[in-house]
């Protein structure tokens, strides 16, 4: 917890703050018994600030089981933010466009609590591909999209960052090492370590403080050519492509990369 946020108290606003984001981390809509049980609080500090977030409709009750989840509303605001909904907008004719001359999947990311995020994804538009689901979370130290975010903050940052992810120290130094090399090229290029024959090829996108916005990351597919009955868009090809679409998605938000 922050000094200011130490020193200031505001239990009501800290009780809807616990619920939303209980809710946020949750795969299925949770009973107030369960909510009460996770948070520690009782139904009567609840059941106020419960109310007044569906009121306002933040939150649902499903109709059979009484259950909470969260709407989508906290999405739609998001979206609103300036800066983002410029990047969005821009970003969902690039990606298509991208995707579609590829044949691959790609996905936009921003840095949040140490993790990467997605924000933004764009399916492959062939039978078969792989894809990373909206809202995900991204290990910063072993992500394309992490190496490339990581790159261009000022090297204190950069362990500052992965110090909060609670990256393990061997790997803090092995990732470190690395990140002069990925900044001289301007983005990055490694296999994925969850995924066999997925290639990570990694663009940030700087907005005009010359700071990473987000990264534009393409997990290329290796396609075997001899079985397929249609051409193979190359890898140097799809490298090509993800560069113009970080470019054109670095103009489309009035950025500027660094000198």
């Amino acid at each position: 917890m922050s000094e200011t946020a130490s020193k200031y108290k505001a239990p009501a606003l800290e009780r809807g703050l616990d619920i939303l984001e209980l809710l946020s981390e949750q795969d299925e809509a949770i009973s107030k018994k369960d909510m009460v049980a996770k948070l520690g609080r009782s139904v009567n500090e609840l059941y106020r600030m419960l109310a007044i977030l569906e009121a306002r409709g933040y939150i649902t009750t499903e109709p059979e089981s009484g259950k909470y989840r969260l709407t989508l509303k906290m999405f739609e605001l998001s979206n609103k933010f300036p800066p983002m909904q410029r990047l969005l907008n821009a970003a969902s004719t690039e990606m298509a466009k991208l995707s579609e001359k590829t044949q691959q999947s790609c996905h936009l990311s921003v840095l949040h609590d140490a993790e990467m995020v997605v924000i933004a994804v764009q399916d492959s538009p062939y039978k078969m591909g792989f894809c990373i689901r909206l809202s995900a979370r991204i290990d910063v130290h072993g992500s394309g999209s992490g190496f490339a975010m990581l790159a261009f903050q000022p090297e204190d940052h950069r362990r500052a960052i992965l110090e909060a992810s609670d990256t393990p120290e061997p790997v803090i130094e092995s990732v470190l090492s690395q990140m002069d090399k990925v900044r001289q090229k301007g983005y990055f290029i490694g296999a994925s370590p969850q995924i066999s024959g997925v290639t990570n090829i990694s663009y940030p996108i700087f907005n005009s403080n010359r700071q990473v916005e987000a990264v534009l990351t393409m997990p290329f597919l290796t396609l075997n050519s001899d079985s397929l009955h249609h051409q193979v868009v190359s890898f140097e090809e799809s490298r090509l492509a993800v560069a113009d679409a970080a470019d054109n998605l670095i103009h489309a938000i009035g950025g500027c990369t660094p000198d």
